[in-house]
């Protein structure tokens, strides 16, 4: 029998013994589970494989199977956002945009600063008409992206399609700014001026291409255009209203209608008395009307009220009149200054008419006007001159003395020579070959196109219908590639279906301040659209093993040449170092 003290001693003696075999029973458990994780982990695909293995199952045409993919391995790895991208990119291509929209929202929940969701989600929502929320996203875009100049030149150009004219001038004057030398985009900035009625603006950049473009650039010739039509055109921009304000009320349209017309019929019968409160009512409805201005000064001076028909022709050079009105006011307030004696203002008034009538004399002596044409009649300009000069000798004397010092100065220069004279001939009948052949019309105002979209890709889906057609459909779109970058395309969609067979031409190549291209940078790509064709591609490949690194200007051409007559839109993407940002 065993004493309670030996038993206790034993007991005690096994208490250790009992701990370490515990222990080692729970080490064992846990390296077995351990084990388990790891076995479990590596049957676990990485999302990166799943990826790899959705895209090759989706290139084959799987598209089901490729999304069932993408779904298993969601289980797994619920938050991997390049699951969602992927999956994403697939449902982009479907005919229900929107359930696309949502996981490429999602992804941009996690990460918003990721461009190559937000350019696919743009590219998509382009794709079905959503302008709105499509310029919503290219705000985005261009908030992430604010270094990046073509962000800014497309969004500005989305802007003008919806009539935005005003948010467009912004977005120009940020991509101006971040590429000063680029005459060509100070060019479209100039219009995008004068379509908001900022005249000075558009001068002072119409005078600043001019003065650094270099001679023969095919931008000298659409800057002398757009100047002109700043100053002699009839075309006053997109925002001027020639009649009545927009928020005039028809009520307050038909007033204005029937005044005009009451007006005119006095004025043509005589009664300037009942005609001036009529104009002056007209005038009160919408100031801004040249006709009216100018038919109310005339009634004026018909009442013997010259001062205050001074006071309304003074108004008119501010009104956008048409040349006839502005040289017809000016010989008027001429007279009305000599009918004031105020003889030194007449002077000046009928010698710029006289001036005028003499250059545009000279400068169509040989030209037959057909009959009916109206121009100034120097002779009678001259006749009011005579009763004017006795009254301003001085003036008189320091006119005389300018043709008299112009006139020596003419003399004083050498004759050109007879093989300059024939070089300068020569040259003026040699065409525009940089036009003829690339950049085409610049600054233009290119609201309106052959394409609904034009969109850079690095790839392309077809989607066939069961009529049929098929539509091309951009993955991975964006303004910027690297220079490794194999093939780029560039995807448009037509306005309406084509109904003949057409070619199209892209000629793309960097672009620089002169315009200037060069062969060794410059790609070319043609297409055919056929019957019931609304989208197609062209496909860009490096002309070296490589890009060269630069902003690339794309024109579209409607023809096998690549002609200014054949231009009918552009597009731009730059090429930059890989993982440069």
């Amino acid at each position: 029998m065993i004493a309670p003290s030996d038993r206790q001693d034993a007991v005690d003696r096994l208490r250790p013994l009992a701990g370490v075999v515990l222990l080692m029973f729970v080490l064992t458990l846990v390296l077995m589970a351990s084990l388990c994780a790891a076995a479990d982990d590596e049957a676990r695909p990485l999302a990166d494989e799943v990826v790899e293995h959705a895209k090759a199952v989706w290139d084959r045409g799987a598209v089901t199977t490729a999304l069932e993919i993408l779904d298993q391995g969601l289980g797994v790895h619920p938050e991997a956002v390049i699951l969602h991208k992927v999956r994403g990119d697939i449902l982009s291509t479907f005919r229900n945009p929107q359930e696309a929209v949502q996981v490429y929202d999602r992804v941009l929940a996690e990460q918003p600063a990721a461009l190559d969701v937000r350019w696919a989600k743009w590219g998509l929502l382009v794709r079905w008409g959503q302008e709105e929320v499509a310029i919503a996203e290219l705000h985005n875009i261009a908030r992430s992206d604010a270094k990046n100049p073509l962000i800014h030149w497309r969004l500005a150009q989305e802007l003008r399609k919806l009539d935005r004219l005003e948010e467009s001038l912004e977005s120009y004057k940020q991509a101006v700014q971040l590429m000063p030398d680029l005459l060509s985009w100070r060019l479209a900035l100039a219009r995008a001026r004068f379509d908001v009625l900022d005249y000075q603006g558009a001068d002072a950049d119409l005078h600043h291409v001019l003065q650094h473009v270099v001679p023969g650039s095919p931008l000298e010739l659409p800057a002398k255009n757009q100047l002109a039509q700043l100053y002699e055109s009839m075309d006053r921009g997109r925002r001027f209203t020639p009649v009545l304000t927009p928020t005039a009320t028809a009520t307050q349209l038909k007033e204005w209608a029937a005044l005009r017309s009451e007006a005119w019929k006095l004025f043509e019968a005589g009664r300037f008395q009942e005609g001036e409160p009529i104009y002056r009512k007209l005038l009160a409805l919408n100031p801004s009307d040249p006709i009216a201005t100018h038919q109310l000064g005339l009634t004026l001076m018909q009442l013997g009220q010259c001062k205050e028909a001074l006071a309304v022709f003074g108004n008119l050079s501010n009104l956008n009149p048409s040349e006839e009105d502005f040289a017809d006011t000016t010989y008027r307030m001429g007279q009305c200054y000599v009918e004031l004696e105020r003889w030194e203002e007449a002077f000046v008034h009928f010698q710029i008419l006289y001036d005028a009538a003499v250059e545009f004399e000279q400068a169509n002596k040989d030209v037959p006007f057909p009959a009916g044409i109206r121009v100034l009649a120097k002779e009678k300009i001259a006749r009011w001159l005579d009763k004017v000069r006795p009254h301003v000798p001085e003036l008189v004397k320091l006119k005389e003395e300018e043709a008299k010092a112009e006139k020596q100065s003419v003399n004083s220069t050498s004759a050109p020579s007879e093989d300059a004279l024939y070089a300068k001939a020569v040259e003026r009948l040699k065409p525009q070959k940089t036009l003829d052949t690339g950049a085409a019309i610049a600054g233009r105002d290119a609201d309106f196109s052959w394409f609904r979209f034009v969109i850079p890709a690095t790839k392309i889906v077809r989607d066939d219908s069961p009529t049929g057609a098929h539509e091309f459909i951009p993955l991975y779109p964006g303004d910027t590639f690297p220079t490794t970058q194999p093939e780029i395309y560039v995807v448009f969609k037509l306005v309406s279906d084509s109904f003949d067979a057409v070619p199209l031409t892209a000629r793309c190549g960097l672009e620089t301040s002169d315009m200037a291209e060069d062969p060794l940078t410059t790609v070319q790509d043609r297409v055919m659209t056929t019957t019931n064709d609304r989208s197609g591609y062209f496909l860009l490949t490096p002309p070296k093993s490589s890009w060269t690194p630069g902003y690339y200007r794309c024109g579209l051409f409607a023809g096998e040449q690549t002609s200014a007559y054949s231009y009918v839109d552009e597009v731009r993407f730059r090429v930059i170092e890989p993982n440069r940002p």
